[in-house]
């Protein structure tokens, strides 16, 4: 049900270019240059990567959450009221040295109206593993926000001081309709 929640359709990235795409909010147009997606944020971005200079969940590109909390991911979907829904993620690090402690591991945050989840992932820095998740709800209305955000900030460990964060990619909604009370025939 999520348009795009592989995150293949994106910005363009330039042939060679190691440094991703930010993209930031653009509450004017309401057009994301991330198909199917907004920004959700006043100032900050989030970032855009490919697999061919970043470790990527699945396919060619992801997306990396480098503002902590202060910008989100945001896909409005139709949904019917009362439908079971189930959404699966994929969160990763994108292999850019961004190192996580276990004072301070990188966390996602996804929320709908019908529940959140906060998912940690542990990073080396190195790109290695991948933390699958779900999140199990039932839709209260028939447009549901699915929203990803990070929840703490993270720089990289080469003491540039570039923020950094988890990578979110290969997104999946899949809700079932409620079944209609069958009535008693006598």
């Amino acid at each position: 049900m999520l348009r795009n929640g592989d995150f293949e359709q994106g910005p363009y990235i330039a042939p060679g270019s190691p440094f991703g795409v930010l993209v930031p909010n653009r509450d004017e147009t309401h057009i994301s240059p991330i198909s199917g997606w907004m920004i959700m944020s006043y100032s900050k971005v989030i970032k855009y990567v490919d697999s061919q200079h970043y470790a990527v969940p699945h396919g060619s590109y992801a997306v990396e959450l480098v503002s902590g909390g202060e910008a989100a991911l945001v896909q409005e979907v139709d949904t019917a009221p009362g439908s079971a829904c189930r959404l699966e993620f994929s969160v990763g690090n994108a292999g850019n040295r961004c190192e996580s402690s276990d004072e301070q591991p990188m966390r996602v945050l996804v929320s709908t109206a019908g529940g959140s989840k906060t998912v940690v992932h542990r990073s080396d820095g190195n790109g290695g593993g991948t933390t699958r998740a779900s999140l199990e709800f039932t839709a209260i209305h028939s447009r549901t926000k699915v929203v990803f955000s990070g929840s703490s900030y993270h720089t990289k460990s080469d003491s540039s001081g570039t923020r950094c964060g988890p990578v979110v990619d290969d997104a999946s909604l899949v809700c079932v309709p409620p079944t209609p009370a069958r009535r008693l025939l006598r």
